[in-house]
């Protein structure tokens, strides 16, 4: 079949490779003038790069593997401390953060010269009997037997072939960024999140000295965006490092990212297109799993379109009915744990680092696909 992927972000390039590797013809189609490899660090949890891993997409040599995982209060009272080398264990594969450019990178050189049309903006997509039309801003048109909307929370592909209405704020922001630091956590194995009152922080080391460090509260539309030094007010007497991190970055450093939450609708397409990723299932990053789920849509999806022939409409349907269920269980929790983010931690008690362990093993098992072992099990699980 000839697949037309629209969208360049990490999605669009697994999608692709898991495609190309089934024997599909496949183009990118990306708005830009090049890949999109801005923002901070990117957390791969165990179904994550047990995806990539099937993918036949390789990290040996960057990022940082994480060891363990550790949560504490703003006041600095511990909380627990997940084993994450256990975690790799039972699951059979790491937990690894990565700058999102060195992951986007990766996943490029794993791909063929010529894959990628730049400069290409959809605008619309049209669906036959025997073939589906992606139009362009430039007035240009590609016709193919499948598209896949991978083009982000504001899909133009799910606008055009579902409607319905955009991924809606949660009432949350992050600001991070991603900066080479002296913190001794920036060199270790250790990722650390601190949760107070009216927000909350995350500091996780990705390799070479990169520290990937995350500042989420409270944000509306009719608020302004915060500076590093509503940052420094906001979290100061936090336990350390936080103050010290704060002290080093700058306004330029900061990314604003805010919160936000699509409807998974029950179907992702039409007769010849689906979609993966934030444009189908965008969530708010309470639990780090929006990447890790595109991963596994990637994988599903090019199992599920094993065949180079045929009518897709049953393959793609077969795709979506397997993830919907996995991608509905993260989203919830993703949802709950943003709204739960203010509730007292004087009722937040600490808890042996064995039920965090175990924890973490069942809540990634169950909102996994691939973890589980289900659906095309030739596809190789596991990191190599």
């Amino acid at each position: 079949m000839r697949v037309l992927v629209i969208g360049g972000g990490v999605g669009g390039l697994a999608v692709a490779k898991g495609l190309l590797d089934k024997g599909h013809r496949v183009r990118v189609y990306e708005h830009g003038d090049r890949l999109r490899d801005g923002g901070a660090g990117v957390t791969l949890w165990s179904n994550g790069t047990a995806a990539l891993s099937g993918l036949g997409i390789s990290l040996e040599g960057v990022g940082r593997e994480l060891h363990s995982l550790r949560a504490m209060t703003a006041a600095g009272r511990m909380l627990w401390e997940a084993d994450l080398d256990e975690v790799t264990e039972r699951l059979g594969a790491p937990t690894v953060e990565i700058p999102r450019r060195e992951l986007l990178n990766r996943m490029a050189e794993a791909l063929p010269n010529g894959i990628f049309r730049f400069g290409r903006r959809c605008v619309g997509v049209r669906e036959c009997a025997d073939h589906v039309v992606a139009d362009f801003e430039d007035g240009s048109s590609e016709t193919g037997d499948v598209v896949v909307g991978a083009d982000g929370q504001r899909s133009m592909v799910r606008r055009t072939v579902l409607g319905g209405e955009p991924a809606r704020l949660t009432g949350w922001a992050s600001w991070q960024g991603l900066t080479y630091s002296d913190l001794p956590i920036a060199h270790g194995y250790q990722t650390l999140n601190i949760a107070g009152r009216d927000g909350h922080c995350g500091l996780i080391p990705a390799g070479d000295g990169l520290l990937h460090w995350w500042f989420d509260m409270p944000w509306s539309e009719d608020h302004p965006e915060l500076t590093v030094s509503d940052l420094r007010a906001a979290f100061a007497g936090w336990p350390d490092p936080v103050e010290e991190l704060l002290a080093s970055v700058t306004d330029e450093d900061l990314g604003f990212f805010p919160h936000i939450r699509h409807q998974i609708p029950k179907v992702w397409g039409g007769p010849r297109t689906t979609l993966i990723g934030d444009a189908a299932h965008a969530m708010p990053p309470a639990v780090a799993q929006a990447a890790n789920q595109t991963m596994e849509d990637a994988w599903l999806l090019s199992s599920a379109l094993s065949r180079v022939e045929g009518d897709p409409e049953p393959m793609l349907r077969d795709y979506e009915q397997q993830r919907r269920p996995r991608v509905a269980k993260v989203s919830r929790t993703a949802a709950l744990t943003s709204a739960q983010r203010r509730t007292p931690l004087q009722r937040i008690g600490k808890f042996p680092g064995w039920i965090a362990t175990r924890s973490q093993v069942i809540s990634l098992r169950s909102g996994s696909n691939i973890l589980r072992g289900l659906a095309y099990p030739s596809v190789r699980v596991g990191m190599a």
